[in-house]
């Protein structure tokens, strides 16, 4: 809400602009941070990690919606505030595609997360969904979904560089 009066009374910075810059970004900050902090915790109680991770994506579907910004301090301050709210949602998204909790790959792991959600849309859809449908993000979506299959691509390969270490191990001997 605060997010919203803060866009929504732009005209007449002046002086203040800096002031309003700064709790644009504590705001949007107080919306990730806690959430990446407390992440372990909340995958552990499934219902609660999806329900507020798809309230974060409406959130964020709503400040960063309108991919249209002119020119003018007024603009300014919305372009940043989007500049800003895009970097933390792709920081969030990065680290739940670390975690493997969102893959680009929605059909395999889509099915494992609808059995275990009981019948529920897989999250990584959803989080496709939603990120491709706010304007702003809309040309980061590749990009973003490009580090999912290179993350994907990690967790295959350490397992590869393990069995390396294992023969030069039993070499050794």
């Amino acid at each position: 809400r605060r997010i919203a009066d803060l866009l929504r009374v732009r005209s007449g910075f002046g002086s203040d602009f800096d002031e309003c810059l700064i709790e644009l970004e504590l705001c949007i900050s107080l919306i990730f941070k806690p959430f990446l902090h407390h992440l372990k915790t909340l995958v552990s109680v499934e219902g609660d990690f999806v329900g507020i991770w798809i309230s974060m994506l409406g959130i964020m579907s709503q400040l960063l919606g309108d991919d249209s910004v002119s020119s003018g301090d007024d603009d300014d301050v919305c372009r940043m505030t989007k500049e800003l709210g895009s970097e933390h949602l792709r920081n969030a998204v990065m680290v739940l595609i670390a975690m493997g909790l969102i893959t680009d790959d929605s059909n395999s792991r889509g099915e494992q997360q609808q059995e275990s959600n009981g019948g529920g849309q897989d999250i990584s859809s959803v989080t496709w969904a939603a990120i491709g449908s706010i304007g702003y993000c809309k040309p980061l979506v590749e990009e973003w979904r490009q580090s999912a299959r290179e993350s994907a691509m990690d967790n295959i390969n350490p397992s590869q560089n393990v069995v390396n270490v294992n023969v030069g191990e039993e070499n050794a001997d």
